[in-house]
């Protein structure tokens, strides 16, 4: 096999495309109408902690994949049992909320609780984590949408009672804030061609979101009271929210069924994608053999003998190229690039040929 070393000039490198969005979701899914958790999992000892939420059944669709996982944490660690030999108060919420307090917040200290956009702290909050093989850099903010069902009636009143509440972000309104050098934006009741919701001239807040981390935090008091903000801001969604003080009262399934009861949560995934153009310059002198064994004669034992399988192409032999692949030092193929159709190549024609790559 022969190859060609790049020279210098060869090789350019393109500009770097920012924000490029994506379906988030497995198979290039938009939208999860349905979710699904895995019995063996949150019958675990891990399913104190959190939960995979899967696009099919675990249990019986060996082509699931995890789409993101629901934690529940609480500041003192109710709703939650101590494992064997830990001490009153290190119980698997506590666990949870320390580890994300501190990754998120700039004062990881105990005494530092989570405050959402209106400036109300809560002892106890969901976090939802995307998968990071769905969100590559980033889930693109304005341009997701969860819905949580208001089955229990507490959320809408007259002929909309028990609709599902509708939340995005609100970065088509806000810059966001840099906590922790992590950016974060709202939580907010609104929908993706709506916008955020004003009722009464009031929004209503219910968690923050940090888009490059994936990361959706909402205030278990708000799911359970409301936001307390505006007509029908004390209005919750029905969920019972136990506070067990050694008791594992699984509020990772709270939420998991508002979300399934809401049937809806779309989301796209963000990245920056850079390109690279490769020159592939292929001489008149150069790829116009072949080790084919429809070009070269064979022996008795199939071993390629040198000799050319057609008379014809002794003194003007003939290839079409149909595949370039881009090796490393190491002649490790990294990339193979296909030709659209077969081209011929001789003594008499030279040809180059572009490759991008993005990544």
């Amino acid at each position: 096999m022969a190859y060609t070393n790049f020279a210098s000039d060869d090789i350019i490198k393109g500009n770097v495309v920012q924000g490029v969005t994506s379906t988030a979701f497995s198979e290039g899914v938009g939208s999860l109408a349905n979710i699904y958790t895995s019995s063996v999992q949150t019958a675990s000892a891990g399913g104190q902690y959190f939960w995979d939420i899967y696009n099919a059944n675990p249990d019986s669709d060996t082509t699931a994949e995890p789409q993101f996982s629901i934690a529940y944490g609480h500041f003192k660690g109710s709703g939650s049992a101590r494992q064997v030999g830990a001490s009153a108060g290190n119980q698997p919420t506590k666990a949870v909320y320390s580890q994300f307090r501190n990754f998120l917040l700039d004062d990881p200290k105990d005494t530092k609780a989570f405050t959402d956009g209106e400036g109300n702290g809560s002892g106890g909050y969901y976090f939802i984590s995307v998968n990071r093989a769905r969100y590559k850099q980033g889930v693109n903010a304005g341009n997701w949408e969860l819905h949580l069902s208001a089955s229990a009636g507490r959320y809408s009143s007259g002929s909309t009672r028990g609709s599902a509440v509708k939340l995005i972000d609100d970065s088509t309104v806000s810059d966001g804030d840099i906590v922790n050098g992590h950016l974060m934006y709202n939580i907010v009741s609104g929908s993706e061609t709506g916008g955020v919701a004003s009722v009464g001239g009031n929004t209503h807040h219910w968690g923050m979101f940090y888009p490059e981390l994936g990361i959706f935090l909402l205030s278990a008091n708000k799911l359970r009271h409301g936001t307390g903000v505006g007509p029908n801001g004390t209005d919750g969604l029905g969920i019972t929210h136990p506070g067990s003080s050694n008791t594992f009262d699984e509020h990772q399934g709270d939420l998991f069924e508002l979300i399934r009861k809401g049937g809806y949560f779309a989301m796209r995934s963000e990245e920056d994608v850079s390109s690279t153009h490769y020159f592939v310059r292929a001489k008149n002198q150069e790829y116009n053999y072949s080790t084919n064994h429809t070009y070269q004669r064979t022996g008795s034992n199939g071993e390629i003998n040198g000799q050319l399988l057609h008379n014809s192409f002794i003194q003007n032999p003939q290839t079409f190229i149909t595949t370039v692949g881009l090796y490393n030092t190491q002649n490790e193929l990294l990339a193979i690039a296909k030709l659209s159709k077969p081209l011929l190549k001789n003594f008499e024609r030279e040809t180059t040929l572009r490759v991008k790559l993005d990544h």
